[in-house]
């Protein structure tokens, strides 16, 4: 009860007096100095709004065993000032997706790992921007820091700073860099600076822009650092995404494009018309088969050469339902009756020609051509 009544007080005291009231909670991260060992659960940390954290002593996390995951989502991770922001002793930290300002001091880094060796730490879509520290990142002996796609922008280095960006020292130390830009650093040697038996490779793209010091730098007494510089140039357009806060991730509404737009098109099988008798030539060897009489005939017919028939038969009126006979054509002007196209074929057998049509009632009619095209009444 009486911690209770002791927070409300301060909280009316800070609303009196018109001074901020920094929440404590609900950014996904604890704010005050925590230890992380490798019985700490959860592993893995995700951020929901900016955190405004406070160290005690020289730094606000330590890892000391153990693997942890700590996703940004956008969001930043805001001081301590005065202390480190992340520090490691042991283990392996993963950042993504994440920006540290505000951390750091005179004596202090933003992020380091001691020379236990066996620390490894991975940086990735990482901004470290606007600290003031004695250097940014500090990688110690036996420790490796892997950096891809990340941005060091308006740091600057106190007295003692070796490096306006990472400082590797110590025999087995390295620093892997892929796609960076860095950009307004200032203080300390250089910008990447590689201390005794220790090893920078720079590997991707990198920008260095706008640094009051040197890209690169090298020293160590008995032994000197060495920075490999296998970068295949600046980075286009900066080259390197500044996390965007996005808690919630945002569906993609892109409208998938198909690759091919098929029109489905059907094409109909050609069935005789009513009475016509217009044909399209066909090979010699084709076998038309014709279709079944309908029922209302065209008033005209023009008799047009049709394919050669061959010995197919005729088709015979279906007897499975009597249909009504159909009407009786209405003749025109031409004093001949509608006939189908001459059967040309057959005189190559018989030596006549006929003509077809169809029955008044039903069936097909045929009769004999004389040479000059006219009926045989016989």
């Amino acid at each position: 009860m009486r911690g209770k009544t002791a927070l409300l007080c301060c909280f009316l005291l800070s609303f009196a007096l018109g001074l901020p009231v920094q929440s404590q909670t609900g950014c996904g991260l604890p704010t005050t100095a925590t230890n992380w060992t490798s019985s700490t659960t959860p592993t893995t940390y995700s951020l929901t709004s900016d955190c405004t954290v406070s160290a005690t002593g020289n730094y606000y996390l330590r890892i000391q065993s153990g693997t942890f995951t700590i996703n940004g989502n956008g969001y930043s991770i805001i001081g301590p000032s005065g202390a480190r922001a992340l520090m490691l002793t042991g283990g392996t930290l993963n950042l993504s997706n994440i920006t540290i300002r505000g951390a750091g001091g005179s004596t202090r880094e933003v992020i380091r790992t001691t020379n236990t060796g066996g620390i490894r730490l991975n940086a990735t879509n990482v901004t470290i921007r606007n600290n003031s520290s004695q250097n940014v990142v500090f990688v110690g002996g036996g420790s490796r820091a892997d950096f891809t796609n990340v941005r060091f922008a308006n740091n600057s280095g106190q007295s003692g700073s070796q490096a306006a960006a990472i400082w590797t020292s110590g025999s087995g130390s390295t620093a892997n860099i892929r796609d960076a830009v860095f950009a307004s650093n200032s203080g300390g040697n250089a910008v990447l600076y590689a201390a005794a038996s220790s090893t920078i490779n720079i590997n991707g793209c990198v920008t260095f822009s706008s640094n009051s010091v040197s890209n690169t730098g090298t020293s160590g007494g008995v032994t000197t650092g060495t920075v490999n510089n296998s970068s295949t140039g600046a980075c286009p357009s900066g080259g390197v995404i500044t996390p965007t806060a996005s808690a919630t991730p945002v569906p993609s509404t892109a409208t998938p494009t198909p690759t091919s737009t098929l029109t489905p098109t059907s094409t109909p099988t050609p069935t005789p018309g009513p009475g016509t008798a217009t044909a399209t030539p066909a090979p010699p060897t084709a076998t038309p088969t014709p279709g079944p009489p309908t029922e209302t005939p065209t008033e005209t017919l023009t008799p047009t050469p049709g394919p050669p028939p061959t010995e197919t038969p005729l088709p015979r009126p279906s007897k499975k339902k009597k249909k009504d006979p159909p009407p009786r054509p209405t003749l025109t002007a031409t004093p001949r009756p509608a006939y189908a196209a001459s059967y040309v074929a057959l005189q190559t057998d018989t030596g006549m020609t006929f003509e077809a049509t169809y029955g008044l009632d039903s069936g097909v009619h045929f009769r004999q051509l004389d040479g000059a095209g006219i009926g045989i009444q016989s």
